[in-house]
């Protein structure tokens, strides 16, 4: 510990000092530095000169810390020069972490420019909410420094005092949400995977019972608001009722137990709001499935039956349980019936929410009587009342949420019927794809469930919850009012000058009158100032939670443009090059011949080929931008708190005053509401709105914490999946066209000894495969072509030898062997016949075993007919296990001991989840993958490649073509090469195989 006169010292004095202390002996520091050398006036030598450390204290912006600059080189010494500025408001208990945290970010970034390995400093960082480590687990400078401000935290922790370490436990806590390793937090346990043991026990020992990722504010702020607002008022009236009656304790029997109340009930409405939310989910998720079937996006181009349409489904209360057909379960099923889902959480907690601050004034009462204080009246105020809260209370919640969500169903709505949104852009883009493809094909026939999704309904966007709603809220709010004033405002007397109305009603009414008057007017006059209220707070929320919405939009359209925006753009550059060789017009509709107009030859003003209407530069869809500008407030101005407070308390003071006029109104209830009326004036508006400043401040922490913002990655994942089977359809529909437009001449079958055998023999079982999925399966053969392909592999891994050979040899006949119920048996596909590039040999292990599987079954459900059950859930199966694949390839090089041991089960359990998804679809063998070869990595033909040689087969096919008119020959009489071993038509080969004909070479 310093000495307390370092307390003292100037701001800028103590952080020169205390850091310049720290660096004399760096052992103090959780850094690994080897060496620093002073070298005076604030500059250091670092780790034996790899770089030198200019540190300067200096006033920062208010919450940065310290900042640092990298200089390439000193001109003198040629080394890198860091400069490091400290922030001169650090307290000293600061100054250790936050300098070592900028040593070790400062050490990494030099060894970063030395040629070390480093992340992308561009993307989110490893320990980061926002980081997708799973994939990238490659550490960036900021990571190192997080890391040893972590480390330098639990010295800190270990070696002070309890006190001390109590603060510094607050701040790990913080530090490990910054760092994206709390419980709840996206990809937290890979994170800590990658912790060191004693990292890991820093954290351990920081943690307490609270939850890290709170949605609520904290207890503190619930007893703020609720004192702040009932506390001040019920002073006011108890000073009141003393100041009346001369009694000081009639005041103390009205305001402790209020008070009490108020407090105790502030811990129990935070507990309901907890209620609430998890009361409220079923409903809001019920709803979002009901908008996926309106509104699809990507998934509504899968060739599945329509969705049911939302019309033909219950809406609020009664919601359906499970999304549609389309989306989730088999397509050939019904729907499920409508279930009644709750709206709000059961009675019974808003029983206890009442119950138990009403128990605690009446323990509080009971004791404050005896000591002669009149406490129990307000005790039987609160408690008459709480029953009557519990279950109104319910009710409007009930509404209260029915409105929330037509307003949320029909803002979303709006949103995803926008026809610039993104993922709207690119379904448009697919369409247009297939729609050009589908010219193209010979029969014009597009593969099926690519249409455009149909046109949603817009609808308004409901403005504030119906008057009943609030006049319903405001008549709770006054039930304790109207008690108050039933049992401690005193009864009617007759009056020595009563009114003419009080002539004719008896004191039993009037009391009535006076304790419940003032309140229905209150009541009505406070409905209206919560319309006031409502109708500004809603604007503001929905403002910004659409600033929210449009910051996660353009991550997400950013990431999914990544993906996307190659492949589409390679598919229309070749739908492109398609229409300039067979000269069809690009906007020609389907089933209308071509005219000169259409076509361009022989237009003036064009060439031969091209067409007026193809755009080849057009962009794809632009990636949608981020709002710009700081984020809108969610909540109304001051004055609209200060409006709704003031319209009930003035409301019900007008009406005591009025009523007092026509009926003879006890003077303590006229005193009691002018002063309870006084206190919700001054102080409730005040309370409500810092509440809700505080709480907006918990969730947008909560939303960095959680990374809204970020990408959705479960969202990404279906998106991602769902494209690749669109682009398998698209792949196969175009080597179908480039197939019946130059089909690749057919040659000799290849030698048994030929190095690329087996690639022919692997092309064929896939063609088979691609057969059998497009037919009734016959498991006999799927298991016989298994076992071609797993003897392919063997012929590969034992160079050839005849065992392998003549087993290879015993399977395909086995295959030809087998027959069909029909008694129907099937040859072997031409080895001839097929491009050997189709059947590369798979290697890199389970995990190119697993990839090369992934993509062969996108293509066997893309060719797979009739109703496909569960046809997204597969493709999402799909999608996670190439992804697993990949986390487990990466982490086997840039992880730890324990990231590679939680992959590899993820990846694990990933594969045997797609595995049984298969099995529960009616395929026996499950997932089928591909055969692994032991031999060296081969470069793998990505689907560019493809789309490339599909296009270099066409330009030869037609040069060939016009070669052989103008030598008056035929195509047959020409001899050609054979593919497996001509350079040329391998490159320029078809990706597709081609049809067997009739009498065919079998091996």
């Amino acid at each position: 510990m310093r000495p307390r006169t370092a307390r003292f010292r100037p701001g800028w004095i103590l952080v020169s000092t205390e850091s310049a202390r720290l660096l004399s002996d760096p052992s103090q520091l959780a850094v690994d530095l080897t060496e620093v050398q002073d070298e005076g006036n604030g500059v250091y030598l670092m780790d034996a000169g790899a770089y030198r450390l200019i540190k300067r204290v200096a006033p920062l912006p208010a919450g940065v810390n310290a900042e640092h600059s990298l200089d390439l080189t000193d001109e003198d010494n040629g080394v890198p020069v860091v400069v490091l500025t400290l922030s001169d408001r650090l307290p000293e208990n600061e100054i250790a972490p936050i300098l070592a945290h900028s040593l070790a970010e400062s050490a990494a970034t030099v060894r970063a420019l030395a040629g070390a390995t480093t992340g992308n400093a561009a993307a989110d960082r490893v320990f980061g909410p926002a980081g997708t480590p799973d994939v990238d687990a490659v550490l960036r400078p900021s990571d190192h420094g997080l890391r040893a401000e972590l480390r330098q935290r639990g010295r800190m922790a270990e070696r002070g005092s309890v006190s001390a370490a109590r603060g510094v436990h607050k701040k790990i806590r913080q530090l490990a949400l910054t760092m994206g390793v709390a419980d709840e937090q996206p990809n937290a346990e890979l994170r800590r995977t990658l912790l060191t043991t004693d990292e890991l026990a820093i954290l351990d020992r920081a943690k307490n019972q609270t939850r890290p990722l709170e949605d609520r504010a904290d207890p503190l702020g619930y007893f703020g608001r609720s004192v702040g607002s009932s506390g001040v008022s019920s002073v006011l009236m108890g000073t009141a009722a003393a100041a009346f009656t001369g009694n000081p304790l009639v005041g103390v029997g009205i305001a402790v137990p209020t008070i009490v109340n108020a407090a105790v009930g502030s811990f129990t409405e935070r507990r309901l709001d907890r209620q609430r939310i998890d009361g409220r989910r079923p409903a809001y998720d019920a709803e979002r499935k009901i908008r996926e079937q309106d509104h699809p996006g990507l998934p509504g181009l899968l060739d599945t039956p329509p969705p049911t349409p939302s019309s033909a489904l219950s809406t609020s209360p009664s919601l359906p349980p499970s999304p549609s057909p389309a989306l989730s379960t088999s397509s050939s099923l019904p729907s499920s019936p409508a279930k009644k889902l709750p709206m709000a959480t059961a009675w019974r907690n808003y029983v206890t929410r009442h119950t138990v601050p009403t128990l605690a004034t009446a323990a509080v009462a009971g004791a404050l009587t005896p000591l002669g204080v009149p406490a129990m009246s307000t005790a039987m105020v609160i408690a008459s009342s709480a029953l009557a809260k519990s279950l109104a209370e319910r009710l409007v919640d009930k509404k209260k949420l029915e409105f929330r969500l037509k307003r949320l169903d029909a803002t979303e709505r709006v949103r995803l019927a926008d026809p610039d949104l993104y993922v709207s852009r690119i379904a448009a883009e697919f369409t247009d794809l297939q729609r050009r493809l589908d010219q193209l094909s010979p029969n014009h026939q597009g593969t099926p469930g690519t249409g455009t999704p149909g046109a949603p309904d817009l609808a308004d966007v409901p403005g504030a919850p119906p008057y009943t709603v609030s006049l319903s809220s405001q008549l709770i709010e006054n039930i304790s009012g109207t008690a108050r004033r039933a049992f401690v405002g005193g009864s009617s007397k007759p009056s020595a000058n009563p009114t003419p109305v009080a002539e004719h009603l008896s004191p039993q009414v009037q009391s009535l009158l006076s304790a419940a008057g003032p309140g229905l007017l209150g009541a009505v006059t406070g409905a209206m100032g919560d319309q006031y209220f409502l109708n500004r707070d809603e604007i503001a929320r929905d403002a910004a939670k659409l600033w929210l919405r449009g910051h996660q939009e353009a991550a997400q359209a950013a990431a999914l443009a990544g993906v996307l925006e190659p492949r589409l753009r390679a598919f229309r550059d070749f739908t492109n090059h398609l229409e300039t060789l067979t000269g069809t017009p690009p906007n020609q509709p389907s089933g209308r011949e071509p005219t000169a107009e259409t076509t361009g030859h022989g237009t003036a003003g064009h060439e031969p080929g091209r067409q007026p209407g193809r755009e080849p530069g057009r962009e794809l869809p632009a990636v949608t931008a981020p709002p710009v500008g700081a984020r809108p407030l969610a909540r109304a101005g001051w004055s609209a708190y200060a409006v709704q407070a003031a319209a009930g308390s003035l409301g019900g003071v007008a009406g005591a005053v009025g009523l007092g006029l026509v009926v003879d109104i006890p003077d303590l209830a006229l005193v009691l509401t002018a002063a309870g009326a006084t206190g919700t004036i001054s102080a409730t508006p005040a309370a409500r709105f810092l509440f809700r400043r505080h709480e907006l401040r918990v969730h947008e922490a909560l939303e960095t914490n959680k990374a809204f913002k970020a990408v959705n990655q479960t969202e990404l994942r279906k998106q991602r999946a769902v494209a690749r089977y669109l682009l398998a359809q698209l792949s196969i529909q175009a080597e179908a066209i480039v197939e019946h437009s130059a089909p690749r001449p057919a040659t000799d079958p290849p030698a048994e000894t030929s190095p690329r055998y087996t690639d022919h023999v692997r092309a064929a079982v896939r063609q088979a495969e691609l057969d059998h999925a497009s037919e009734t399966p016959v498991p006999e053969r799927i298991h016989a072509l298994e076992r071609v392909d797993h003897w392919a592999a063997q012929v590969d891994s034992s160079a050839g030898l005849p065992a392998a050979r003549q087993e290879l040899r015993s399977a395909i006949e086995q295959y030809e062997s087998i027959a069909d119920s029909n008694g129907v048996r099937k040859h072997f596909p031409d080895l001839g016949a097929v491009d050997p590039a189709d059947g590369r040999r798979v290697t890199g292990g389970i995990t190119g075993q697993v990839r090369a599987g992934t993509a062969l079954a996108i293509r066997r459900l893309a060719v797979e007919p009739g109703a496909k059950p569960q046809l997204l859930e597969r493709l999402i199966a799909l999608e996670k296990l190439d992804q697993a694949a990949n986390a487990s390839d990466h982490h086997a090089v840039h992880g730890t001991e324990e990231s590679r041991a939680y992959v590899q089960e993820k990846f694990d359990q990933a594969l045997a989840e797609a595995d049984q998804m298969w099995r529960d679809c009616g395929v026996p063998q499950g997932l089928v993958l591909p055969a692994l070869s032991n031999t060296p990595p081969e470069p793998a033909l990505d689907e560019d490649d493809k789309l490339r040689r599909m296009v270099h087969q066409l330009l030869h096919h037609q040069d060939r073509t016009q070669g052989l008119a103008e030598h008056g020959s035929t195509a047959h009489d020409t001899p050609t090469p054979d593919a497996s071993t001509s350079p040329t038509n391998h490159a320029a080969g078809n990706n597709t195989p081609r049809r067997k004909p009739d009498e065919r070479h079998n091996r």
